[in-house]
Order: structure tokens, then C-alpha cells, then sequence
């Protein structure tokens, strides 16, 4: 249904238009490599084989992360389409397609130009991969015009950017069950989505939605799905608001201005051009901002309260994992893992 060679074509001729080339005098893997000891230190993860084994660091341009990504997004959505397609008339599957492969070509091409960095985990559904060692990509010549426009030193976003990334592989490669446990949840987000509901029940969810406060990816999930976006964006925002957390603490004593960097990049996320926040509501990436600030509001009031053993007690088990609730009131996640 969806032509990923189109989807590659649009995403690219989109990115390459203000794309800037990588300076290429940063050296990544050393840097990757002396941020991981203070970050083991100050969480109290340690990874269970060598940070040097088995991990791909990839210095991207933009086409090569979109390449990757489209990976995913097949791989993630061949199934859920070809369910969907099921009875579908020509006219329909025809126009379908290419509806959908514009929308992920442009929205692949418009990511691709503000990502400066990504943890990826691998396919959050083949379970038989969890606890590897996952790739960690630095898209350069992001980071260099990002530097520029916000105003702070490069190698300092940099750093800023791997200390992020990698508090990410503490949490995924020390805690195996964490991806598993994502792509059960994405599992149950996603599955419904080859429903065949109709207009009436299509203008009911809207409506119903709508009523309760939903908004741009939520307008069309039914009860089970809103349930599980909700456990999805509460574990997101923990792991996010965790690794702010984590990075602000350990970055004041290895990235020179750190201040001035941090508060640069809140204002730089806290102000965005008009047409970028339309996108950014109308796709839904709106949720990721908020989720940094509610993580870690949650982190350090957990953290304060209970260390970094308390708070890493998140990381035990799943049943752990706070609700969206508890995110925004951690007292009631405290009093729940009883907390002294």
C-alpha cells in the first residue's frame, strides 16, 4: 500500500534542501566512551558486557537516518496495512497509498531535519533481539546548524546530545524487559488500527474524543487504545524525564557552560516557529515536549526524596513503571512502592 521508494524519495528532496554537512572533527566514539563511566556511576547502572561491544555509533547524514528509519516504520505498519486491506477496492487501496506515502515521506523529511541524535532500540516487536546493544546515531551537521542558531558551543551540544542518548542505553541494555515491555504496549496501540469502522463509527470516536480531551493522535482511538496511549506516554515520559535527569546532574561537570546550554535548549524547545507547532500538534510529536518536562519534574522529586535508588526502582519491574497520574503527582507513585 504504501511505496517506500516514494516514501525515501519525498523524505530526502525534503531534507536535503537545508541540509549542512557533518565538520567531521569530532571524535564520537571516544567521547561515547568516557561519558559512560560517570553516567554508570552517578545512576548506579551498570551495563552487562563492554559499552565498546556490539554497539554501532553512526556519525548519519540525513538521508542515512531516514534510510534507517524507514526500516522501522515498514516493518511497524506492513502488517497493520495488509490487514486493512482486506476487501478493499482498487479506487480505495489505490488513493489510500498514496495519501499515505506522502504523509510519511513528508514526515520523515520534516523529523529528519531537527533530530540531532537517537537512541534506537531495534524493531520494539521482535522480542528476540531485547538486551542487545542498540544503535546510537549522531545526525553532525544537525548539530552544527543547531549550535548556530540557538547560540552555544557545538562540541558542548555534543556532548549534550551523547550524554542523552547514551543514559538511554543504561536504561534499555541494563533493563532488557523495558523494550519488550514497550512494544507489548505498542502491540495493543497499533493492532486496532487495521479495524475497518466506518464513517458512523469514525464520526463517534471523533466526537467522543473530542469531548474528553483528546487531541490529534488520539481523535480516533477507541477505549482500549487510549489506555494503552496513555501507559505508552507515561512510560515515555519517564524515561525521557530520566534521562534529562540524569544529564543535567552528570553534564555540569563534563560540558564547559553547561548552564547557559541548558537554558538555551529549554527556550530553543519552549519556542518553535508557527508552522512547526501546527505540525507538531496535528502529528502528535507535541507529547514528546511534554513528556521531558513532566519526567523530569517526576525524577527529581522522586530522586530528592528517595536517591537514586529509589528512583531506579522504576527500573525493576514493570508494574513499577508509574502511571500518567502518578508522572504528574509522584507522591502517589511514592506512597505506592511505599516509600519511607
Amino acid at each position: 500500500m504504501i511505496s517506500w521508494g516514494a516514501v525515501r524519495t519525498i523524505a530526502v528532496a525534503l531534507a536535503s534542501r537545508t541540509e549542512r554537512a557533518s565538520s567531521g572533527d569530532f571524535d564520537y566514539a571516544r567521547a561515547v566512551e568516557r561519558a559512560l563511566d560517570p553516567l554508570s556511576q552517578f545512576t548506579g547502572i551498570e551495563l552487562p558486557q563492554s559499552p565498546s561491544t556490539g554497539r554501532q555509533l553512526r556519525v548519519a547524514n540525513r538521508a542515512e537516518w531516514i534510510d534507517f528509519n524507514i526500516e522501522g516504520f515498514g516493518a511497524l505498519m506492513e502488517p497493520v496495512l495488509k490487514r486493512a486491506a482486506a476487501g478493499a477496492d482498487n479506487l480505495t487501496w489505490a488513493v489510500g497509498g498514496a495519501t499515505l506515502t506522502a504523509q510519511v515521506g513528508l514526515l520523515l523529511g520534516f523529523l529528519s531535519a531537527r533530530v540531532l541524535g537517537q537512541y534506537d532500540t531495534g524493531p520494539l516487536l521482535a522480542r528476540e533481539r531485547a538486551g542487545e546493544p542498540g544503535k546510537v546515531f549522531f545526525l553532525d551537521g544537525n548539530i552544527v546548524s543547531a549550535a548556530g542558531r540557538i547560540g552555544v558551543p557545538v562540541d558542548g551540544l555534543r556532548l549534550w546530545i551523547i550524554l542523552h542518548e547514551m543514559t538511554h542505553a543504561l536504561q534499555f541494555e541494563g533493563y532488557p524487559w523495558l523494550r519488550a515491555h514497550l512494544g507489548e504496549l505498542l502491540e495493543r496501540l497499533i493492532t486496532p488500527l487495521a479495524d475497518r469502522i466506518g464513517v458512523h463509527e469514525t464520526l463517534r470516536r471523533l466526537s467522543e474524543n473530542m469531548r474528553t480531551g483528546g487531541r490529534s493522535v488520539e481523535l480516533m482511538m477507541n477505549r482500549p487504545q487510549r489506555e494503552a496511549f496513555d501507559q505508552m506516554q507515561a512510560t515515555m515520559s519517564v524515561i525521557e524525564g530520566y534521562s534529562d535527569y540524569v544529564m543535567h546532574h552528570v553534564g555540569r561537570a563534563l560540558v564547559p557552560q553547561y548552564e547557559h546550554l541548558k537554558a538555551r535548549m529549554a527556550r530553543s524547545r519552549a519556542h518553535r516557529p508557527p508552522l512547526e507547532t501546527a505540525v507538531f500538534r496535528l502529528t502528535g510529536l507535541d507529547v514528546k515536549l511534554e513528556q521531558y518536562r513532566l519526567g523530569e519534574r517526576f525524577a527529581d522529586a522522586v530522586a530528592r526524596r528517595e536517591g537514586m535508588e529509589g528512583l531506579n526502582r522504576i527500573w525493576e519491574r514493570p508494574e513499577n513503571l508509574p502511571t500518567l497520574e502518578e508522572v504528574r503527582d509522584p507522591g502517589i507513585w511514592l506512597a505506592r512502592m511505599g516509600a519511607s
